[in-house]
């Protein structure tokens, strides 16, 4: 948390947008062949590449970081609406200079988070140890953290309190800076990002 002025803004990305996004980041993905990024992946790519254009200094690193959902990699997969904040955060570290192959390592990344992942955290020691590694690697280096977290896919329009399904849903205010979240439209395919940055930092 922070106890700077922070400003929360969304950004529409139509499902053109998103496809012309893919096409971009395809051929410099770091995936293998006939492998696409995905349209979070793509977005995500972008995002942090105009973050970086606009705040940072060439030189500096980036700590890209990406909330993934325990719920699928365990041993025997827990259902689906399970309670709680069952994650564990996927980490990039990225030179600023470096804007290809971001989709790729992000990816691989994720990748890690597996059953067997799974079964070294439920051991007690694995999450201390990860974050004594980025608490680590942040305090050696000047690194500025990028989160993202995906609500895509989510059925949050299918949600029915007893007054019909929902018109639109947003977020409300988030106490952390540099966070991303992304939630499907309501139609058409497309995505809304909802940036969280240090009043300014917008651009």
């Amino acid at each position: 948390m922070t106890k700077e002025k922070l400003v929360l803004k969304r950004f529409v990305f139509s499902s053109a947008s998103i496809a012309a996004l893919k096409g971009k980041y395809e051929e410099s993905s770091g995936l293998e062949n006939g492998v696409h990024p995905s349209r979070v992946e793509a977005l995500s790519a972008f995002i942090w590449s105009r973050y970086v254009a606009a705040t940072q200094a060439p030189e500096k690193l980036s700590l890209v970081l990406f909330a993934v959902n325990l719920r699928t990699r365990m041993d025997p997969p827990l259902p689906q609406y399970s309670f709680g904040n069952i994650y564990r955060l996927a980490t990039v570290i990225q030179s600023s200079e470096e804007e290809n192959g971001l989709v790729g390592k992000v990816r691989e990344a994720i990748g890690k988070i597996n059953m067997d992942y799974v079964k070294k955290l439920q051991e007690g020691n694995e999450h201390l140890h990860f974050m004594k590694e980025i608490g680590g690697k942040v305090m050696k280096e000047d690194i500025v953290p990028l989160n993202f977290t995906s609500l895509c896919r989510f059925p949050i329009y299918e949600v029915d309190f007893g007054w019909g399904n929902p018109i639109w849903v947003g977020r409300v205010s988030l106490p952390f800076k540099n966070v991303v979240v992304f939630i499907d439209t309501k139609s058409g395919g497309g995505i809304e990002a909802w940036v969280n940055l240090k009043e300014g930092r917008h651009g």
